[in-house]
C-alpha cells in the first residue's frame, strides 16, 4: 500500500507540474493562478499547496525538472561520445540549449533568473544555482572522458574547464532568453564559434603551458 500511495503522490505531482507548465506557457506566469492550475490538474487548490508552497515553488520545480531531464540526456551522450573535443563539447552544450524550452518559455526563464539573482539565498535561489552547478559538473565529466580518449590536454583541470565552458553557454543563454526575437539558430551559431575558439587551446594537440614553463 505504501508503494501505491507513493506512486499516486508522484502522479499527482506530475499532473500539477504539467498543468502549471501548460498554463504558464499559455497565459504567462503573472496571469496564472494556483486555482487555474488546480482546475486543469483536476485536484483541489489545497492539494496544490500540499505539494508546492507557491507559484514560485512551481516554477523552481519546472527548472529542476528541466535540469534532471537534460542531465539524463547528457549522461547518455557522454557514454557514447565521439569526435574531436570541440564537436563533442558543443554537442553536449547544444543538448542543454535544445531542451531549455520544453517546459519553460523565455518569459519564464527571465522570471526564474531574476528571482534567483535577487533572492540568491532563498530556497529558489539556492535551488537554481545548484542546478547550474550540476550542469557545470557534467561538462567537467565530459572533459574527463575526452582526456581519457586523448582528445583534450591531460594537464587541464576538468572541473575548472567544465565550469568555464558552462559559463559560456549560460551567458549566451541569458542573451537568448532576454530577446524574444533571437532565434535558437543564432544561439547555436554563437555557441559553436565560442566553443571552437576555446577548444583551440584545450585540444590534445594544443601546446601545453606546463611544457613551455
Amino acid at each position: 500500500m505504501t508503494g501505491l500511495r507513493e506512486r499516486q503522490k508522484a502522479g499527482r505531482r506530475r499532473d500539477i507540474l504539467a498543468a502549471a507548465s501548460q498554463l504558464f506557457r499559455k497565459d504567462g506566469f503573472a496571469d496564472t493562478s494556483v486555482e487555474a492550475i488546480a482546475a486543469l490538474a483536476e485536484v483541489g487548490t489545497g492539494t496544490v499547496y500540499n505539494y508546492f508552497s507557491s507559484k514560485g515553488d512551481l516554477l523552481m520545480a519546472l527548472v529542476a525538472l528541466d535540469g534532471e531531464q537534460v542531465r539524463a540526456k547528457g549522461k547518455r551522450y557522454i557514454a557514447s561520445v565521439s569526435g574531436d573535443a570541440a564537436s563533442a563539447l558543443y554537442g553536449l552544450l547544444a543538448i542543454y540549449v535544445d531542451h531549455s524550452l520544453v517546459h519553460l518559455t523565455k518569459e519564464l526563464w527571465r522570471n526564474a533568473m531574476a528571482t534567483a539573482v535577487t533572492q540568491a539565498d532563498s530556497p529558489f535561489g539556492t535551488g537554481y544555482f545548484e542546478n547550474d552547478r550540476l550542469l557545470a559538473e557534467q561538462v567537467g565529466e565530459l572533459v574527463t572522458a575526452l582526456q581519457a580518449k586523448g582528445k583534450m590536454r591531460a594537464d587541464i583541470d576538468p572541473a575548472i574547464t567544465g565550469s568555464a565552458l558552462f559559463t559560456v553557454v549560460n551567458g549566451l543563454f541569458m542573451q537568448f532568453v532576454a530577446r524574444d526575437a533571437m532565434p535558437k539558430t543564432a544561439l547555436h551559431a554563437k555557441l559553436r564559434d565560442q566553443v571552437t575558439l576555446l577548444c583551440s587551446g584545450l585540444a590534445s594537440d594544443a601546446p601545453s603551458q606546463r611544457k613551455r614553463a
